[in-house]
């Protein structure tokens, strides 16, 4: 589970081909995202700040890149 202040990537798609042939999507994955908010595992969606915009993405859309310090 990831927490507020950790580092993740995004999954990133994009529709390809003509509007006559079945969907097909370009899959890419893009560095640097910051977890914004607390993530609830209920809820499945991650905020994340990534170059100035803040997204709320389905968690199967974000993975944990490195995690937080916490001084303890």
């Amino acid at each position: 589970s990831v927490q507020v202040g950790d580092m993740v990537r995004i999954r990133r798609r994009k529709m390809v081909g003509d509007i006559w042939e079945p969907p097909r999507y370009e899959e890419w994955w893009v560095d640097g995202g910051l977890v914004a908010e607390e993530y609830h595992s209920w809820e499945k969606i991650v905020t994340v700040c990534l170059e100035g915009e803040t997204l709320r993405l389905p968690a199967s859309d974000v993975q944990l890149v490195s995690r937080a310090k916490t001084d303890k």
